[in-house]
């Protein structure tokens, strides 16, 4: 595998009282990624501990940003404009980038001059032990139904990062909501084979916080991007996913009384089935989610 370019990519991880997690986080990034940007972009932390941890990192080198809390999204545009690599990633600080990883994602864009994004599979650890398969494609209109992509341990390309406003959302779902803003402008993107990132799964979950207003946080998706939405049929058309995907996600949505976070949900399931994961893999993720809803019970 060769080298990166020094200077090519940077990594932003984004911290909210994370000590129990981001030295081991922080470790997995410079281990490996040697020729990258790293900041640490703290948003407001309140435990003295996190707050110690930031300053010990401080010391070893690392570049660590302090601004008062505002979210994800606006932690993670702080890093991007602190740094000034053409390719930036956002990091959760309780994920782990696996060795080699950097440089995969590297090449793919650097070979690939139209794609915006490079994503690979994902390696659950804690609670589930299994992978998760990318999927094969930015598609305009799966991603109107439903959001298989990652936000942290995705390579993007600044300038078209840039162009859709980068991360803006304050509440939720604001990865994908710059992947319906890279679709809705035509951008691509590009899967590497291959485990990427580890993803700690603990018995909350931050998508736990979100489920009650998916409905709200759907319809706002939708209100930012008209014309993504407008084109629905037309994108289907269109679309690299199996025949057999756009049937199944067509009867999802016409079957009554279903909410909106069902919908999005059976249609991840059908695409991990019909598209990226297969009846093997995806049985052991149904099966992991099921467990940890009944634990949960």
């Amino acid at each position: 595998m060769g080298a990166s370019r020094k200077g090519s990519a940077a990594i932003v991880v984004t911290c909210f009282n994370d000590r129990e997690t981001l030295p081991e986080t922080i470790a997995s990034i410079r281990r490996d990624a040697t020729q990258t940007e790293l900041v640490v972009v703290d948003d407001g932390s309140t435990d003295t501990r996190t707050l110690a941890v930031l300053d010990e990192l401080e010391q070893q080198g690392v570049r660590v940003l302090h601004q008062p809390n505002g979210g994800q999204a606006r932690a993670a545009m702080a890093g991007v404009e602190a740094t000034s690599a053409p390719y930036v990633m956002r990091f959760d600080a309780d994920d782990l980038l696996e060795p080699g990883a950097i440089d995969l994602l590297v090449e793919a864009l650097d070979r690939t001059p139209g794609a915006a994004a490079a994503w690979g599979d994902v390696q659950t650890v804690g609670l589930t032990n299994f992978r998760i398969p990318g999927i094969p494609a930015l598609d305009p209109w799966l991603v109107t139904h439903t959001n298989c992509m990652t936000g942290s341990g995705t390579l993007m390309r600044r300038s078209a990062l840039t162009d859709v406003g980068g991360w803006q959302l304050r509440k939720g779902f604001e990865d994908w909501d710059v992947w319906m803003g890279l679709a809705e402008r035509g951008y691509t993107g590009i899967y590497v084979p291959g485990v990427v990132f580890c993803y700690r799964r603990d018995g909350v979950g931050a998508l736990a916080g979100w489920l009650p207003q998916t409905p709200s946080y759907y319809d706002e998706l939708r209100g930012r991007h008209p014309a993504l939405f407008a084109a629905r049929r037309e994108n289907r058309r269109s679309s690299a996913a199996p025949l057999a995907l756009k049937l199944a996600v067509m009867m999802v949505e016409a079957l009554p009384l279903l909410g909106r976070l069902t919908r999005i949900q059976l249609n991840e399931l059908f695409t991990r089935l019909l598209w990226s994961g297969g009846l093997r893999q995806t049985a052991t993720m149904a099966v992991a989610a099921f467990t940890i809803r009944v634990r949960r019970a």
